[in-house]
């Protein structure tokens, strides 16, 4: 879900990345991020090695999710509507309500702020990608 008060092209970015990247590689998981003015580090656990060309696909996925200037939709479900949510355990459990992004064909739960479209997504790169440990990798990137 990332920082609620994060710069939205920022946050936005890491939403549309992170569903990008779960696409890619189903079986991604541990999946943590930490924003900071222009750049995210995000963190996730992947059973088998990859490389830095392995995120060349997500990578081209995503420059073309930004060229397309997809929609960035905000709704409310139920919790109990939200509940194939991916990132669902991040929004505290006393919610009844859900707020969700939408970013194309994704989802995901959020409380912060966002773009009205991809396109407001501006020099978008992919800054470092390194093992961190058995089945971990980091994943460092910036927005303008």
């Amino acid at each position: 879900m990332g920082d609620p008060l994060a710069y939205p092209p920022l946050h936005s970015a890491e939403h549309l990345l992170t569903s990008l990247l779960e696409a890619h590689f189903p079986a991604l998981s541990g999946y943590e991020a930490r924003l900071k003015s222009r750049k995210c580090v995000m963190e996730f656990d992947h059973p088998t090695p990859l490389a830095e060309a392995d995120l060349a696909p997500v990578v081209q996925a995503m420059q073309t999710a930004i060229a397309q200037d997809w929609p960035v939709t905000v709704t409310e479900l139920s919790r109990a509507e939200a509940g194939r949510l991916p990132n669902l355990n991040e929004i505290p459990a006393d919610l009844d309500t859900v707020r969700v992004i939408g970013i194309g064909p994704y989802l995901r739960a959020c409380r912060g702020q966002h773009v009205a479209q991809t396109g407001d997504i501006r020099g978008f790169r992919v800054t470092r990608f390194t093992p961190v440990g058995p089945h971990r990798y980091r994943l460092n990137f910036s927005v303008d």
